[in-house]
Order: structure tokens, then C-alpha cells, then sequence
């Protein structure tokens, strides 16, 4: 059997959407649940269930066509045997695609439901024309208010897919926002930290996976300013700059090997790496002063992601595991992002690398903050007297925290107008105001949750809410130590 479907939207957005079978159930598939055990280069290992049914399965996909093969649990993923499914998109126009599969054999349920519903067409149409809409917008916030629909529709299927839909992931790659931190040489925007800050917000304000993803591949794409500029030049994509994620946590060691070096070791919590082009892995490496720490830029194809992010907050982020194993890396692509100062970039990069990822963190919880005062006004109307009371409370303990993150980058641009570098307690006070947010995001998603009332189906998003502020309140950049680190930083530098 073979069926072909017209979608009116290019075929390099249409394709990365049908190809994911996470994005599936976002696309009219009825209750299917789909969710990543393994990946290994372009070889993927889901498990789907629905109506009752569970099945296994395997996705070899190639640039613009995938194979689909039903398998155990402990496959060989490298000899599947035959595929019972195979489809291509095909570009018609600059915007319009064909979508043809043809059926091998019965595809197993739940999965039949999803390739005999035509309505995966009308979608992918709709959101293009979404994608087309935010790429006009004049800057990075309006392009992030333009995909805040399209984020907070799929948000809950990014939490039961646990990682974000290929719709959000294609629309926020379309429009830059996931290369906010590239610098300007190689295609970024090179914008001020405060509209970083209110995109992140404005995105986390739909959807905190959303905004979180978008945080993590902006900053770790900043890090590219530690290369040299024709190295990043090289792993720039057709969109002008490359998408990245991984872990800057030193945890794992890179060898000399010649021209190479020989990468290993296991990270965790590699946000968005699903979708990324790039990974960063932090590694120890030896130097003439003894071992040091830098980032190694890896290929997605040489690492193995396993499928363990599974959480109850921040669920749709695909925080997944990645895992190397003797992996030869150029040297040119290993960056001294903790040793020396960046090799490209603007006003941004003279930050320290802790400072660049709070600059890109901090819209995240004032967003979904904001987002759950938006949906406790949704949920309750027009409060009583008391609940009023509370909620001016809540929205002005917001307007500070807002004013006080926007206050603090704004002045680190003055500071950085005259200085080649912030002083130790300018440096100490974004980790604090960070924290300061995240606890203020803690505080209003939860007061929200009890303001309205007793908990029924209506409240799913604002709970959502609440599970993500407290999964970002555990990220070590908040953690408790933030205060003891930074506090003596802070008035030892003021003291100097």
C-alpha cells in the first residue's frame, strides 16, 4: 500500500516533524504516547502505546526518508532485518512538499492509527504557516510572542513525548532563537542582553520546556566564540549558524591522539540533544600545567543519547544522557572555554561562561512565572477580596524580580562599555539575582497552584508550571551554594 499527501510547507520543515516519532502524537494521533530508549547516530529505539497496545520499534532515517521496523526490546539496532514502513518528503516548491509511505507489510498498532490519518498534513500546513509569520517579526521577542501559541498547543505533548515536538523545535530554529548567543561574525544576532532575557521569558511565559531549550542551545552556542572563527564557520548549517546542546560538566576525559583527541565519559542532563547539530561535552584534557577543562564540539552521530530523561518537571526538555567512547574530536574543535578569554564574539562574550549561561537562564523563570499568574486569571476570573490581596502581592513580587534581572544585565553592558571585563562583584551578582528569580518563580507558581482552588483537570497547566519552576530551582547554577561562592565575591570585590 502506498499513499501520498500534499503539505503546504517546505519540505525542510515538514520533514524533520514526520521523521521524529515523538512529534507523532501532536499530529492527530489519537492517544499515542511515544517515547525514546536509545540512539545511536541516525538509529533510533521508541516504544509507543496506545489503545491498550505497546510496541517497540526501530527508525533508520537518512536526509529525507526513514524506515520503520518493529523489534524487541534489546535489538541489534545495527541489523533491524526488514522494515514494514517506508516514507520520504519530496519537495515540490519552495512551499509545498509531498509526503508518500508505502506499507511493507501491517504496520503494528498503535502505530496504524497514525499512518492512515490524513490529518498529520493539515497540521504540519498550520504550523508552517505559524513559522512563516515569526520569521517576519522585527526582533527575537516578537518572533518569540508570534511561537508562543504553537508552544504552549504542543506543550503537553512535549512533557508525554519528553522531548520537545519538531514543530516547536523547527520554528524555533527558523526564526534564530535557538542561536541568540552565536556571535555576530558567524551569523548571530548579537543582541542586548535584556531583549535575551524577554524572549526566553516570552517563550518560557507558553511553555517552560520551550523557553528552557531555547536558553540552553543559545548559550551553548555562544561557546563557539572560544573556537577559532573558520572552525565555527564550518559548523555553521544552511540556516546560518548551528544548533547546540550538550553539558559543559567536566565529565569526561579527552586523550591525545595525533591531530585528535580520544573522548570518553557520560553526561547528563544534555537538554534538547535530540534536535541539536552540535554537542558540547565538558572534558579534562592535559596541559603543560597538568590536566585542564575545555569543551569538546562533537557530532550527534558519534554519541549514544539514552533515553533516561524522565521527570516530572521540565519533562518536555529531552535532558537525555550522552555517552562517548573513545571518540576522536579535532583538536581545532575543542575550546579553552575556562582558561582563556573568547576568540570572537561582542559585548556578550566578555561575560564569564557562568555569566553568559545565567544571562540565558534568568528568562526562564520570570516566563513561566508570568505564565502562571496568566492561567490562575484564566482558571478563577475575577478573584475574591483575599485572593486579590494575595495575587497583587505575587504580581508585584514579579514586576521586582523582572525589574531587578533587566536592572542588573543592563548594567553589565554599561559596565562592559569602558571595562574589558566585570570586576568580582559584578560577576557575583547575576548568580544572585538568578537565584533570586528562581525562588520568586517557586513561590508564585505554587501560591497560584493553591489559589485556585481544589485541583481538577482545568489546572494541568498551571501544575505544569509549578513541576518546572521547581525542576529549574534544582539546576546546579541555583543551587544553595550559589550564596556561599558569591556572597564573599561579592563583598570582597567591593571591598577592592
Amino acid at each position: 500500500m502506498t499513499r501520498t499527501y500534499r503539505i503546504a510547507a517546505p519540505a525542510a520543515w515538514a520533514w524533520p516533524v514526520l521523521a521524529s516519532p515523538q512529534s507523532w502524537p501532536s499530529l492527530g494521533a489519537g492517544e499515542l504516547t511515544v517515547r525514546l530508549l536509545r540512539k545511536q547516530g541516525r538509529r533510533a529505539l521508541y516504544r509507543a502505546s496506545g489503545r491498550g497496545v505497546e510496541v517497540t520499534f526501530l527508525v533508520v532515517a537518512g536526509a529525507e526518508s526513514a524506515t520503520l521496523h518493529p523489534v524487541p526490546d534489546d535489538a541489534d539496532l545495527a541489523d533491524p532485518g526488514p522494515p514494514v514502513l517506508t516514507w520520504t518528503v519530496q519537495e515540490l516548491s519552495a512551499d509545498e512538499c509531498e509526503l508518500r509511505w508505502t506499507a511493507h507489510d501491517r504496520i503494528p498498532p498503535p502505530l496504524d492509527a497514525f499512518w492512515t490519518d490524513p490529518a498529520c498534513s493539515g497540521v504540519v500546513a498550520s504550523w508552517a504557516a505559524d513559522i512563516h509569520h515569526a520569521r517576519t517579526q522585527p526582533d527575537p521577542l516578537a518572533a518569540a510572542s508570534a511561537l508562543a501559541a504553537m508552544a504552549r498547543a504542543d506543550a503537553p505533548h512535549a512533557e508525554a513525548a519528553g522531548t520537545l515536538g519538531m514543530g516547536t523545535v523547527t520554528a524555533l530554529r527558523a526564526t534564530g532563537l535557538f542561536r541568540l548567543g552565536l556571535p555576530k561574525a558567524l551569523g548571530g544576532a548579537d543582541v542586548e542582553p535584556r531583549t535575551i532575557v524577554s524572549a526566553v521569558a516570552e517563550l518560557s511565559r507558553a511553555d517552560a520546556a520551550a523557553g528552557w531549550c531555547a536558553s540552553i542551545s543559545a548559550n551553548q552556542s555562544a561557546y563557539t566564540a572560544w573556537l577559532d572563527e573558520d572552525v565555527a564557520r564550518d559548523m555553521a548549517d544552511d540556516d546560518g549558524g548551528p544548533v547546540v546542546a550538550g553539558a559543559t560538566a567536566i565529565s569526561g576525559r579527552a586523550e591525545p591522539a595525533g591531530d585528535t583527541v580520544l573522548v570518553t565519559g557520560r553526561w547528563r542532563f544534555n537538554s534538547g540533544c535530540l534536535h541539536a547539530d552540535w554537542l558540547v561535552a565538558g572534558v579534562s584534557m592535559p596541559a603543560d600545567e597538568g590536566r585542564i577543562p575545555v569543551l569538546a564540539f562533537v557530532r550527534p552521530e558519534d554519541a549514544t543519547i539514552l533515553g533516561t530523561w524522565d521527570v516530572v518537571g521540565l519533562a518536555g526538555t529531552g535532558s537525555h544522557d550522552v555517552v562517548l567512547e573513545q571518540t576522536p574530536v579535532p583538536r581545532r574543535r575543542i575550546a579553552p572555554l575556562f582558561t582563556m578569554p573568547a576568540r570572537a564574539g561582542g559585548t556578550l562574550h566578555r561575560l564569564s561562561p557562568y555569566n553568559i549561561q545565567a544571562v540565558f537562564m534568568l528568562g526562564v523563570p520570570l516566563g513561566l512565572a508570568r505564565g502562571a499568574l496568566d492561567e490562575l486569571t484564566r482558571l478563577v476570573g475575577t478573584p475574591d477580596a483575599r485572593a486579590a490581596v494575595e495575587l497583587a502581592r505575587l504580581e508585584t513580587d514579579l514586576a521586582a524580580a523582572r525589574a531587578l534581572a533587566l536592572d542588573t544585565v543592563d548594567g553589565y553592558w554599561c559596565e562592559l562599555a569602558t571595562a574589558a571585563a566585570l570586576p568580582p562583584a559584578s560577576q557575583a551578582r547575576l548568580a544572585l539575582v538568578l537565584r533570586h528569580a528562581v525562588d520568586t518563580a517557586k513561590r508564585i507558581t505554587a501560591t497560584a497552584a493553591r489559589l485556585a482552588g481544589p485541583d481538577t483537570p482545568a489546572h494541568a497547566t498551571l501544575r505544569r508550571f509549578v513541576r518546572d519552576a521547581f525542576a529549574v530551582g534544582a539546576h546546579l547554577a541555583v543551587s544553595d551554594e550559589i550564596y556561599e561562592r558569591n556572597a564573599g565575591r561579592l563583598y570582597a570585590g567591593a571591598a577592592g
